[in-house]
């Protein structure tokens, strides 16, 4: 298994984590956690349910996180609000070699950029 292979199955496993951590945590009326496995990285969503709902209305992206092989460092994205198709680096934690770190400042969300 390669290093990027690695990381991957590693960033699996900690979006798993952070996905069941909020979701145990959130009544499913504040939406609910999920990740999508993507090429080089992860991307995470938001499900929305309305009041009396037991499958979600829709869906927003929160985050994308990828691996920058070149300089094997975790890069955070957020979606533009200007452009909604866009990716922004994420201001508070653009870029860090620690994957905890950006897992952490994801599920935590301390500055509400996220969930």
């Amino acid at each position: 298994m390669t290093l990027i292979q690695m990381s991957q199955c590693r960033l699996e496993r900690c979006a798993e984590i952070v996905c069941s951590n909020r979701n145990r945590s959130m009544p499913v009326e504040l939406g609910k956690s999920l990740f999508e496995m993507l090429e080089h990285g992860v991307l995470f969503s938001k499900a929305h349910y309305l009041l009396d709902s037991k499958s979600s209305s829709y869906t927003s992206a929160v985050a994308k996180v990828e691996l920058d092989a070149n300089d094997n460092q975790w890069l955070v994205y957020v979606p533009d609000e200007q452009d909604g198709e866009a990716w922004i680096p994420y201001p508070f934690l653009g870029k860090s070699s620690d994957l905890t770190a950006v897992m952490r400042e994801i599920e935590k969300d301390p500055k509400a950029y996220f969930w």
